[in-house]
């Protein structure tokens, strides 16, 4: 069984500067620049886990107020954790979709420790985030 997807007609303007925008967004939004959802979501944004992350439970769904509050009240700069994208996003602008690795990372008073990796994979429609679905891991990629 194989899947296709459609191209999105509406992501055209999609380009390799405006993805890296959204993802340095994106991350900046993670370590608690929630200023920025109104810039780069979308108003029907979604974000689907694809496991477990901070007690979300398996295959969570978050909109817009959902992911903002999450941010606000999971203590991610009180904790010293901070998100970076670990590469340049890949951006596929005729399909409007983008993907990029990340990793969180803590201040332990030692120097900066990998808490974590994962991957993100984006729909973008008239260059804002409409979709995202998320995979995080307890290691970090291999470079």
């Amino acid at each position: 069984m194989s899947a296709t997807t459609t191209p999105t007609t509406d992501s055209a303007q999609l380009t390799r500067e405006a993805g890296t925008r959204l993802v340095e967004g994106w991350t900046a939004l993670w370590n608690g620049d929630v200023a920025l959802a109104e810039h780069i979501l979308a108003p029907d944004f979604r974000l689907h886990f694809a496991d477990d992350f901070d007690g979300t439970g398996s295959a969570a769904t978050f909109g817009p107020e959902q992911l903002l509050a999450f941010i606000s009240s999971s203590g991610h700069t009180l904790a010293g954790l901070t998100f970076a994208a670990d590469a340049a996003p890949l951006v596929d602008p005729e399909r409007g979709e983008m993907a990029c690795r990340w990793i969180e990372s803590q201040d332990g008073g030692g120097g900066e420790t990998v808490v974590r990796s994962g991957i993100d994979m984006f729909a973008v429609t008239n260059n804002r985030i409409t979709s995202v679905w998320s995979l995080t891991g307890n290691r970090r990629f291999s470079a």
